[in-house]
């Protein structure tokens, strides 16, 4: 089985005949992998995207799609990774891949050998939706210890529902049918009337969308959502989460609309909208899959949402439909209608390193890491900047642009090198060590041959009883100018502190034959020639 990479939105809208056939022959299709969805949501991602395409051979046409997500992520060491996300996107009920029945074995093996190729630190596996055949032969693949694998909590808003229950509503092939036997007498006798009053038209109305009021009505469903679920997700999330919500809900159900596959009634009382329901057309499944609605809450009876859900069930069954989804959670109002219950989980597999496979950067995201090295070089952030280019260096070794900006970078630490040992002496003297020695670090990365900068480094890691790494420092401070005593001394320190009384005699005799009256020295010594490893003596 062979697997190419779409990464282009005029390679994937050649693949649309394609994908259809693969579409109608997989049992476990739904909506969200629908061409037209996974389009629609790839032409508007502010992300980078790529498609898994397998066929059995060059010359045969594809028989698996897998969509993902590629995104580039600053971990807090401040180093780019990336992660992998199942593609039909956050507004997707369901997702995974397609595959015709009859190869899928050899399809998930090869979109997981393929997947390995790719370089990631995680494959985020959002609501997805696949038989446990096809998944548990997907995550084999990904087992231990190069991998791990578990389960990612949904986040909890305090309310007690369970989102990773899904609920749906088996329909019959008749209306009273549905009436007599999924609903109990109370909200039958709710549900007749509060039908008879649209159905009246008297003062409440239904109306569907039409090309002349789609925007109309998306407007109206949109401006009910911000006002029941705006507030409560900028408080809890970020305050521009519900506008970029809605401008994908906007996008999204414009699509499922040029596609036929929106069903959105508004409930009117008189003039006023007082609630819209967006639902998916599933026909592949004979599937209505609730998306989203509004309402206004100042309306109690008749209660908008309920009687919303109970014209779109009629409609649904009227229209030979067999199943009403209403998605995530489980609110007790769904079980009205007869819900039944699955569960849909996100799962994530990571590298045990949590670091990106071969640590490397994928490729394809050095364009967004150099974009990001740019911003992080005009906001003053050098050393970030620099980390990111050598990020980008190691994936692409003549990669031009990160070159270019690389040398920039580098005289511009150079220029600001006196102005950075100054103020890393301050931190010094003030006893501000790790501050100190970080800038002291990055003068290195600039210059490693700076004597006093190393001997200084090598000093903080002594007061610090870092002494291995102490050694290590002074060590190649010698290297680069052996005739300072004070250098050879506290190596020698550093040395004892360490039981390697041999080369610390060795170090405290260079010392002392540069300055033989150094009195320190001589103390080390006698100490040293006692085998008295925990003598202490005073940094110069």
């Amino acid at each position: 089985m062979r697997v190419d990479v779409i990464d282009g939105f005029d390679a994937l809208v050649q693949l649309r005949d394609n994908w259809d056939a693969v579409y109608a022959a997989d049992p476990e299709a739904q909506y969200f992998m629908s061409w037209p969805w996974i389009a629609g949501w790839f032409k508007r991602l502010r992300y980078q995207w790529l498609v898994l395409a397998a066929r059995q051979d060059a010359s045969s046409g594809y028989v698996g799609f897998f969509p993902l997500q590629l995104r580039t992520e600053r971990a807090g060491d401040g180093t780019f990774h990336n992660e992998l996300r199942t593609g039909g996107g956050y507004f997707a009920g369901y997702a995974g891949f397609l595959c015709k029945p009859d190869v899928q074995d050899a399809v998930v093996q090869a979109f997981a050998e393929h997947m390995k190729r790719l370089n990631w630190a995680k494959l985020h596996l959002e609501n997805i939706f696949l038989s446990p055949r096809r998944l548990n032969a997907f995550l084999k693949e990904f087992s231990a210890p190069e991998f791990l694998t578990g389960k990612v909590r949904r986040p909890d808003d305090g309310d007690g529902i369970d989102h990773d229950i899904y609920v749906y509503v088996n329909l019959p092939g008749d209306w009273e049918e549905f009436l007599s036997d999924r609903l109990g007498a109370a909200t039958r006798k709710t549900a007749r009337r509060t039908l008879r009053a649209i159905d009246d038209a008297s003062e409440y109305r239904v109306t569907n969308v039409t090309a002349a009021t789609l925007e109309r009505d998306l407007r109206t469903l949109l401006q009910l959502w911000e006002n029941q679920w705006g507030a409560k997700l900028a408080a809890r999330y970020h305050p521009g989460l519900p506008q970029a919500m809605m401008n994908n809900f906007r996008n999204m159900l414009r699509c499922a609309f040029e596609d036929d596959a929106l069903y959105l009634p508004v409930l009117w009382q008189g003039d006023n909208p007082i609630g819209v329901q967006a639902t998916l057309i599933d026909r592949k499944n004979r599937a209505l899959v609730g998306m989203l609605n509004g309402r206004d809450l100042a309306v109690k009876k008749p209660a908008p949402g309920f009687t919303l859900h109970l014209y779109s069930i009629r409609w649904a069954i009227q229209n030979g439909f067999a199943v009403y989804d209403l998605q995530t959670g489980d609110f007790s109002y769904k079980y009205d209608f007869g819900g039944l219950e699955r569960r849909i989980e996100c799962l994530l597999v990571s590298t045990a390193s949590r670091r990106n496979l071969r640590d490397r950067l994928e490729s394809r995201s050095l364009p967004v890491v150099l974009a990001r090295a740019k911003a992080l070089h005009q906001a003053g952030d050098l050393e970030a900047a620099v980390r990111a280019c050598r990020q980008i260096l190691a994936a692409d070794p003549s990669h031009v642009q990160g070159l270019r900006l690389l040398q920039q970078l580098d005289a511009a630490r150079r220029a600001i090198l006196p102005q950075n040992l100054s103020v890393a002496a301050r931190l010094h003297q003030a006893g501000n060590l790790a501050a100190a020695a970080k800038i002291y670090r990055e003068i290195l990365d600039v210059e490693p041959g700076r004597f006093d900068v190393r001997y200084l480094l090598g000093v903080i890691f002594l007061q610090q009883q870092r002494y291995g790494e102490a050694e290590w420092q002074l060590a190649r401070a010698i290297e680069i100018n052996p005739n300072v005593a004070a250098a050879h001394y506290n190596r020698g320190l550093a040395l004892v502190k360490l039981d390697r009384m041999q080369d610390a005699l060795a170090s405290l005799d260079n010392c002392i034959g540069l300055e033989p009256s150094r009195s320190q020295a001589l103390a080390l010594r006698t100490a040293a020639l006692k085998a008295i490893g925990h003598a202490s003596a005073p940094v110069a």
